[in-house]
C-alpha cells in the first residue's frame, strides 16, 4: 500500500510500506525554494514512519543549482543521516546536467556509510531497497 503525503507539480513523495520507503517522484524542474521544500518534506515522511530507504525517481529533473548542492551536503544530509536513512536508491534524471550535480552531491556522502545503487526502474529500485 502506498500513502501520498505530498503532491505538487514539481514532486509527488509517498511512503511505500510494501518495501518500506519513502519515494520521491521528480516531474518537473524546481526552484531552489521548491527542492529545499521536497527534501523536508521526504526527510520529515522517513522520520515520520521510521524507514531507513529512501527511493530517488530523478528521471525528469532538472539541474540543481550549485547553492542546493552546497545546502544537500551541509544542512540536508547530515539530518538525513542522522534521521536514520541507510539506502538510498536512484533513478538518473534524463537530464545530463541534474546527473552532474547528483554525482557530486553523492560524492561528498561518500564514506558516511549511506549505501547507493542508481537503478533504470522503480522496479529493480524497490527490488534492492527490499534486500
Amino acid at each position: 500500500m502506498t500513502m501520498v503525503s505530498f503532491d505538487e507539480k514539481f514532486l509527488q513523495i509517498y511512503y511505500d510500506e510494501t518495501v518500506p520507503c519513502v519515494t520521491m517522484q521528480w516531474k518537473d524542474f524546481a526552484t531552489s525554494e521548491e527542492f529545499k521544500i521536497g527534501l523536508n518534506k521526504g526527510l520529515d515522511l522517513l522520520m515520520e514512519q521510521n524507514t531507513e530507504n529512501w527511493l530517488a525517481d530523478l528521471r525528469k529533473m532538472d539541474v540543481i543549482d550549485p547553492d542546493d548542492e552546497k545546502w544537500s551536503n551541509e544542512d540536508w544530509f547530515p539530518r538525513a543521516l542522522a534521521g536514520g536513512v541507510k539506502k538510498m536508491a536512484l533513478i538518473p534524471s534524463e537530464d545530463i546536467f541534474n546527473n552532474m550535480s547528483v554525482e557530486s552531491i553523492m560524492n561528498e556522502v561518500a564514506g558516511t556509510g549511506l549505501v547507493v545503487h542508481y537503478f533504470d526502474n522503480v522496479e529493480e529500485a524497490k527490488t534492492w531497497l527490499k534486500s
